[in-house]
């Protein structure tokens, strides 16, 4: 049994490894000692504390900039592994490299477009829904009038036209400050891409 016992406060209290179980616990701090004595006695304490299968395990991944190591199992399930110091994270994702079996490693370099992902979609979005509105803003000033009552599209539309009711400015103004958002957003993201370390189950 490999026991790791954590003090920084946001970290998991214990985590531990058998073999067969990826323990992560959380007990009370006067009851870290009596856990880690039945973990080492190969029990299992009840109280907070879970256990995953090594034939539930997915993958493993380790993101530099990240607290946690995260970890997938099961269909669609995860659970992060919360280890503030930097050390004994290095440490743990090490020890499943070398302890864990049929284990693939590999690095993945986001590049500065995949780590602006989210925020480059969002921008490309807003800009549609800006564009659209603003034609419909420039429609209403000139004294045009629209009805969605019972279209296809009723809700899309109203949103719209209620955005363009304000008017060219106010759309310009609502749109300009979300697209800085987003662009500020992509830009903070892109600036430093991710490095995230990967231990995938190969079966």
């Amino acid at each position: 049994m490999k026991i790791w016992i954590n003090t920084e406060k946001g970290s998991e209290k214990i985590i531990a490894f058998n073999g067969k179980f990826i323990y992560q616990g959380n007990p009370k701090t006067a009851e870290i000692d009596d856990c880690v004595f039945e973990l080492k006695m190969n029990r299992i304490p009840s109280r907070n504390f879970m256990g995953i299968p090594l034939h539930y395990l997915k993958q493993i991944n380790l993101q530099e900039d990240k607290e946690y190591i995260e970890i997938i199992f099961g269909a669609e399930s995860y659970e992060h592994f919360r280890v503030k110091n930097s050390d004994t994270r290095n440490e743990i994702f090490e020890y499943f490299k070398m302890n864990i079996p049929d284990l693939s490693f590999s690095t993945d370099h986001y590049s500065r477009i995949k780590a602006g992902k989210a925020p480059l979609i969002a921008m490309i979005v807003i800009t549609v829904f800006f564009l659209i509105t603003l034609i419909y803003a420039f429609a209403i000033e000139n004294g045009n009038q629209y009805d969605v009552t019972g279209g296809h599209y009723a809700s899309f539309a109203a949103i719209i036209l209620t955005l363009a009711s304000l008017g060219v400015k106010k759309t310009i103004l609502i749109f300009g400050s979300l697209l800085s958002i987003a662009l500020i957003a992509f830009i903070r993201k892109s600036r430093n891409p991710p490095v995230i370390n990967r231990l995938t189950v190969q079966r």
